[in-house]
């Protein structure tokens, strides 16, 4: 375990030097100055389409594949329609790739000033949000909304999905793909257990309990495993933050709330215990259940019923209803508690949108435009109805024609009860790092259950690998 933790370090030392562009929170970059962006002109060599009675021209950059590509294809289409057809604005969704690809796209074209291949709009995820944070052709969700620029406050929108994308108390990014994530199960692998298909386990020694008993085997040989994932610093940040260590209702995965108020230093989850707590809790849990905890193709084996109980995101509902469609009947739950002592909750994931002023009032005035169509309450549940992705707007959920859709399609509405019963302060480590820090837990949390580390010395290493890593990426972006 240490010999992988110290080969990340090295990985994290040779690369943070050509990390200057990928700003943590807090942090200052001088690319995309002020006096780069021309006002008058647009800097991409175009004229403000529109200016003579033509039509305006928004690019759209997402990452959004399958069903989630047809829905931004599809609301896109939508406003060309209706509000653009009025307004001389057509939006043009580009896809770019998964959420990686999109943002090593951008990251490439804010370094090298290149405002002809900028989008006009992006879709960007919210572990993203320090960087986005320091580019100053962005436009800043907190100006947006203090400007009333798309007739929307902070107030409108989904809490939890504004402190994800907060940085020193500034919202950053406008949330638009929030994402909770929760455990799916197989149902009939249920019944067929003897266990109630309608109650899922609550806490992880429920989880491994239940595991045992989803267990199948042929000889030595195990054909169906009861719960399986690999975890990362995604699902670990609902599991540290949800203990309740001093009575605050959360916890702390790093300092500096998570690294939303400044740069993230350190990480709290050994000084807490919470780390401890977890891996004592969940070594005992995957010991009783024989849990499948190294990635592989999780979602394939579930839907061909080798894994009984995964995790996944809320917006993972659409495609694992159809792997399941056919063979057995899904069932969807919250994230387990720790221990029954945990407060429980969940994190809030997913993406913001980031307009992009490349010196055309005009474009920036149709994506404004295209922005209050989006958050309209209308589009706002046709978005959560057709993705899994949860409103950005709450107020989707008061319309009648979503509390209808809520009646016959209730695994929906799962996701966006967890996220309103959690603290908002169970939030993902905001730092510039954060890949790296997710490879030294995933390395960590396997050395425990393999059995070649003890708990306290895996609980060690992962905080100096991450601290060393986040201490080398602080001082390069100083």
């Amino acid at each position: 375990m240490k010999k992988k933790i110290k080969t990340r370090i090295m990985f994290v030392m040779a690369a943070v030097s050509l990390m200057a562009g990928i700003m943590g929170c807090g942090a200052k970059t001088s690319q995309n100055s002020g006096d780069a962006v021309g006002k008058e002109v647009s800097p991409d060599g175009g004229s403000s389409s529109g200016a003579d009675g033509g039509i305006i021209e928004i690019s759209l950059w997402h990452p959004m594949g399958g069903v989630n590509g047809e829905t931004v294809e599809r609301i896109a289409a939508g406003f060309n329609e209706t509000v653009g057809k009025e307004k001389g604005i057509k939006v043009s969704p580009v896809y770019q790739g998964a959420n990686a690809d999109l943002a090593k796209k951008l990251k490439a074209a804010f370094q090298a000033n290149d405002f002809k291949n900028m989008p006009d709009l992006t879709f960007c995820p919210a572990g993203e949000t320090g960087y986005m944070q320091g580019i100053d052709v962005v436009v800043k969700a907190q100006d947006i909304l203090d400007q009333n620029l798309i007739g929307l406050g902070i107030d409108d929108f989904e809490p939890a999905a504004i402190k994800a994308l907060t940085c020193e108390n500034k919202v950053v990014g406008l949330p638009y793909a929030p994402s909770a994530i929760c455990m799916y199960y197989n149902k009939n692998a249920f019944k067929e257990a003897g266990l109630d298909p309608e109650t899922a386990p609550k806490t992880i020694r429920e989880l491994g309990e239940y595991s045992a008993r989803l267990t199948k085997r042929d000889g030595e040989t195990i054909t169906q495993y009861g719960f399986g994932y690999q975890l990362d610093s995604w699902v670990m940040s609902s599991w540290i933050g949800q203990q309740d260590t001093d009575g605050k209702g959360y916890s702390l995965f790093g300092d500096n709330d998570n690294g939303h108020a400044a740069n993230m230093t350190k990480v709290e989850f050994d000084g807490n215990q919470t780390m401890k707590t977890f891996l004592t809790e969940y070594q005992a849990a995957c010991q009783e259940g024989s849990f499948k905890y190294l990635e592989d193709d999780r979602k394939n084996n579930f839907g061909s019923g080798n894994i009984t109980i995964t995790l996944c995101s809320s917006a993972d509902i659409t495609g694992m209803k159809e792997l399941a469609a056919g063979k057995f009947e899904l069932g969807i739950a919250y994230l387990p508690k720790v221990n029954d002592s945990a407060a429980g909750g969940v994190s809030c994931g997913g993406s913001a949108l980031y307009p992009v002023d490349k010196g055309d009032a005009a474009k920036l005035d149709a994506v404004y435009e295209y922005l209050k169509y989006l958050y309209s309450p209308e589009v706002q549940m046709d978005w959560h109805t057709s993705t899994g992705y949860l409103a950005a707007v709450p107020a989707a959920y008061e319309l009648d024609e979503y509390k209808s859709f809520l009646e016959n399609n209730p695994l929906y509405g799962v996701g966006v009860s967890q996220l309103h019963d959690s603290n908002i302060n169970i939030q993902e480590p905001m730092c510039g790092v954060g890949g790296a820090i997710s490879g030294f837990i995933k390395d960590g949390i396997v050395s425990v259950l393999d059995g070649s580390s003890d708990i306290d010395s895996a609980v060690a290493s992962m905080a100096q690998a991450c601290n060393q890593a986040l201490e080398d990426y602080n001082l390069a972006n100083q």
